[in-house]
């Protein structure tokens, strides 16, 4: 699957972060906890490279625990601090707030507030991290890539004041495998995607990694199959017909990628340490 999206949106965003560099203390990128590898912009380490960086990963609660885990390890090698989080229940915030009070400081800035700026890629969690945060509905909340339009100074407690900015992804995605897992998260929008091509894409990785994810949830055995008969399979198991009993396969691959998405195919992973080049950034 190949997917470029930067409209001038994205090279907005890209100057954004580079002119409020200069107004923070350090920065928190937002990585998805599936995909934290695919999810981790190049951008943002060249233009913040001199603040401290913390990684935060969000969905935790729908990625799988223990790579997730194995994940925040390999982190911490290329961050001040690295915390998975489930902005839902708020698990990992206190982890996340001690963390910034260990940020360091210049003497001349220590009697203001802390500044920190939240980054990450489009639909990966900043707003919600932010509401979970200052806890109540302050920064703009949605369930599309790019739905933050500008720059948002919000107050905490704590002393600290939080820089919201919209998402930013890069130029150019080489990989295929990351442009997959991007769109199977929602980073980029489904308009711009083939969602049959993304489902069957989908069903070919879950059928090699996670064959007892789609047993589980649809009630039947993919192996051997090839994705066509796979999202049939979906189609007919989950009512995606149409008149006269014909499988909407077009229906079923939605489905089928609102269910990964949505954690009913279980906690899963998509990328793993160690997975094709390294993980390191710096």
């Amino acid at each position: 699957m190949r997917v470029q999206w930067y409209p001038g949106q994205m090279a907005k965003a890209t100057r954004l972060l580079a002119e409020n560099s200069k107004l923070v203390d350090a920065v928190i990128e937002v990585l998805d906890a599936r995909i934290p590898a695919s999810s981790r912009n190049p951008a943002i380490r060249q233009i913040l490279e001199i603040k401290p960086l913390l990684a935060v990963l969000t969905h935790a609660d729908l990625a799988d625990p223990g790579m997730t885990k194995k994940w925040l390890q390999v982190l911490q090698k290329d961050y001040f601090a690295a915390v998975a989080l489930n902005v839902k229940s708020g698990r990992g915030v206190k982890k996340l707030l001690l963390y910034l009070r260990k940020i360091p400081r210049k003497k001349s800035k220590s009697k203001r507030p802390l500044r920190i700026m939240v980054a990450g890629i489009p639909n990966v969690g900043k707003s919600s991290l932010i509401n979970r945060l200052i806890g109540r509905k302050a920064a703009i909340i949605g369930n599309k890539p790019g739905v933050t339009r500008g720059k948002q100074w919000l107050k905490l407690a704590d002393n600290l004041e939080i820089l919201d900015t919209p998402g930013v992804l890069w130029p150019k995605i080489e990989s295929e495998k990351q442009a997959f897992a991007l769109a199977a998260v929602g980073a980029v929008k489904d308009e711009l995607l083939d969602m049959e091509e993304l489902a069957g894409e989908l069903s070919a990785y879950l059928q090699e990694k996670f064959v007892e994810s789609i047993r589980l949830r649809y009630g039947f055995d993919p192996s051997g199959m090839n994705r066509a008969e796979v999202l049939k399979n979906i189609a007919v198991r989950s009512g995606c017909l149409r008149r006269g009993g014909e499988a909407d396969v077009a229906l079923a691959a939605r489905l089928f990628v609102k269910d990964f998405r949505e954690g009913r195919l279980g906690r899963l992973t998509l990328d793993e340490p160690g997975e094709g080049e390294d993980e390191s950034i710096c």
